[in-house]
């Protein structure tokens, strides 16, 4: 087996080893920017969009430029950042929410870890998004 593979599969294997190790009572945003990889958040609907707001905005998130999350429209997909910010990730990161598994590449590739807000708020066991 390649090492690419290799690679792949220990990515995996700890993205979807972390989907448990967060409690139901500690389902927070902070509380995901402790995972190991790039978080994206995503909001399939208005009302799940609306609640990420509001828990961003309680838990102090804001823009990387220090702007509040109710002052600019929301996209259905948000990065979140280890430093309580958070980003739009344009096209380009939309294609690789779509896409990939991991950003970059062999031994300095990170996890992409694509959490379905819905599920997380629900307290779902497993809040990897799958297309």
């Amino acid at each position: 087996m390649s090492k690419l593979k290799n690679i792949n599969r220990e990515i995996k294997r700890t993205v979807l080893s972390k989907k448990c190790q967060i409690s139901r009572e500690d389902r927070t945003l902070t509380a995901l920017t402790k995972l190991n990889g790039r978080v994206y958040i995503y909001c399939g609907d208005r009302k799940t969009l609306q609640q990420f707001i509001e828990d961003a905005e309680s838990e102090y998130f804001h823009y990387g430029d220090g702007v509040s999350l109710l002052e600019r429209k929301p996209e259905s997909i948000m990065a979140l950042n280890r430093d309580i910010t958070v980003n739009f990730i344009g096209f380009v990161g939309t294609m690789a929410f779509h896409q990939v598994e991991h950003l970059g590449s062999g031994k300095d590739a990170i996890p992409l870890i694509k959490v379905d807000y819905r599920k997380y708020i629900a307290g779902c066991q497993d809040f990897i998004y799958k297309p």
